[in-house]
């Protein structure tokens, strides 16, 4: 037997343009945003160029220093073997340093107060000034004032590290 059922007819759904027009307004507004974000970012505020400025010419001039004892005492020694003091007499080496900020900006009147004077003893770039450093870290071990010791050092009382 044959039934001749009739196929329900197919209404295709109401087109909600609406909908379309603010998903694409929306994609463009943010492609607009992106593009604008995208162009603006290679351009420096006044701000971060002055500071990038400042930076580099903080790295064109910095200037290898050492603090010397001011006068005969007991400074803070950090590598002394079972001690936390040493006696230095008036101008031995007590650390040797490097910095892009001059001695007002490294110290204040830090040093001063611990019976410390400050010397330059190199200007230049700061990785001359690094490497002047490390050159008289190394060689510290060396120098007269520190072969006189009992126990010689094997850096300045107040350089923790090698750098």
């Amino acid at each position: 037997m044959v039934v001749n059922k009739k196929s329900p007819q197919l209404v295709p759904p109401e087109r909600n343009d609406r909908k379309r027009y603010i998903v694409l307004l929306m994609l463009l507004i943010g492609s607009a945003a992106l593009l604008f974000y995208s162009k603006d970012i290679t351009k420096l505020s006044p701000e971060r160029r002055q500071k990038l400025e400042k930076e580099l010419e903080e790295l064109e001039n910095a200037e290898q220093y050492a603090l010397v004892a001011a006068k005969d005492g007991w400074y803070s020694c950090f590598n002394c073997p079972g001690e936390v003091k040493i006696f230095l007499h008036r101008g031995e080496v007590w650390k040797y340093g490097v910095t892009k900020k001059g001695e007002r900006g490294r110290y204040g009147n830090w040093h001063v107060n611990q019976g410390l004077t400050y010397f330059v003893q190199f200007q230049g770039s700061y990785q001359e000034c690094l490497k002047q450093e490390k050159i008289k870290i190394y060689t510290y071990a060396q120098l007269p004032e520190n072969l006189r010791r009992q126990y010689p050092l094997i850096r300045p009382p107040g350089n923790k590290r090698d750098t």
